[in-house]
């Protein structure tokens, strides 16, 4: 009887699974068959497009000017976001900002980032200044920093002058060298020294070449070639006044008139580029007092310079110094001429305030 039950369940299941399989195509049928009548019925239709008749929006300046802001704005906030904001304004205006700090913070700055590190390297080593005078080979190895101005009491240049002039034309960046004196004779360079380096010097300083006769210090550097010569001041060095009213006079006078320039030689100078003179490296004419001419303490009745009309001619000067003996009493200015000088050619005078103020007077 047991085995007859259960023959009938499993008989009973299996007949209703037929069953239900037997549905499940005749219900697809009819869902595709419906799908089908109801295309068949009602086609698809495009999607709606707008009319040609429809008006344009109208764009004015305010909308077209606040897109593009937000344009911009859109553009800016990754860079902010990925670089801290340093990359939003050019150099230029990093290098503007830069020139109001002090050295130290230069030297942070140099520590923050590439970018930054670059301009304030251009700003730091611009124009250096060394404590002591640099040998050829600790010049070598600053001649990839970006250096554009150099001095020659800030070199040993009298040493080896041909190894430096090798260096000088290796400095991409380097372009300007100025021949000056830093007060000292050890920092003085010789006329064979100027010649090796004359191809990059910029300004020349008279003060700062050794020597001793003016007249040949004119004729040889006439000979000489500056490709890149801009300025050439008259002057001393700093501190040096040489006088005419010492306790041996006529002496001191003849040991002294070949260390000034007479007109000749400002004549002979006239194709430089002479920028400043200063009155106490003149050479002046002398009128002494009748009867005191040979003595050995002679009266000076009057001092003149005879180049100040000479300077009317010079085009490229653009500053006059009055200092020292040339401002005392006996020495003779003509107002008038320096009035043409200051007026006419644009020449600044740095003279006392009594000279001035005549000068400046109408």
């Amino acid at each position: 009887m047991v085995q007859s039950n259960r023959k009938r369940r499993c008989t009973s299941a299996s007949d209703d699974s037929i069953s239900r399989q037997a549905m499940v195509p005749s219900n697809r049928k009819r869902r595709c068959t419906s799908a089908s009548d109801d295309s068949e019925r009602e086609p698809r239709r495009p999607a709606a497009q707008p009319p040609d008749s429809q008006p344009e929006k109208r764009v004015t300046r305010s909308h077209t000017r606040k897109l593009s802001e937000d344009h911009e704005k859109a553009k800016l906030m990754p860079r902010v976001a990925e670089d801290f904001g340093h990359t939003v304004f050019p150099n230029e205006i990093w290098n503007e900002i830069m020139t109001f700090l002090s050295i130290e913070d230069l030297r942070e700055l140099t520590l923050t980032c590439q970018t930054l590190r670059l301009i304030a390297n251009e700003i730091l080593w611009y124009s250096p200044s060394f404590k002591h005078p640099l040998r050829a080979e600790d010049l070598e190895s600053l001649k990839y920093l970006p250096i554009q101005i150099l001095y020659t009491y800030d070199l040993e240049i009298r040493k080896k002058p041909k190894l430096f002039a090798k260096i000088f034309q290796e400095m991409a960046s380097l372009k300007e060298l100025k021949v000056c004196n830093g007060g000292y004779s050890c920092y003085d360079i010789s006329m064979a020294t100027l010649k090796i380096i004359a191809p990059f010097v910029t300004k020349i300083t008279t003060g700062a070449i050794v020597c001793p006769d003016r007249t040949e210090f004119v004729e040889q550097i006439t000979k000489i070639d500056f490709p890149k010569l801009k300025s050439v001041s008259i002057l001393d060095k700093a501190g040096r006044d040489y006088h005419y009213y010492p306790s041996h006079p006529r002496k001191n006078f003849n040991v002294n008139r070949k260390r000034r320039f007479t007109l000749e030689d400002l004549q002979l100078m006239n194709d430089m580029p002479v920028t400043v003179i200063r009155s106490p490296e003149l050479q002046p004419d002398i009128e002494y007092v009748e009867g005191d001419a040979r003595s050995l303490y002679p009266r000076i009745r009057r001092v003149s310079f005879p180049q100040l009309e000479f300077f009317l001619q010079m085009k490229s000067l653009r500053k006059l110094i009055l200092f020292g003996w040339t401002t005392r009493a006996g020495t003779c200015w003509n107002i008038h001429l320096l009035k043409e000088l200051r007026i006419k050619n644009g020449v600044e005078l740095i003279a006392p305030k009594i000279i001035k103020r005549a000068v400046e007077s109408d």
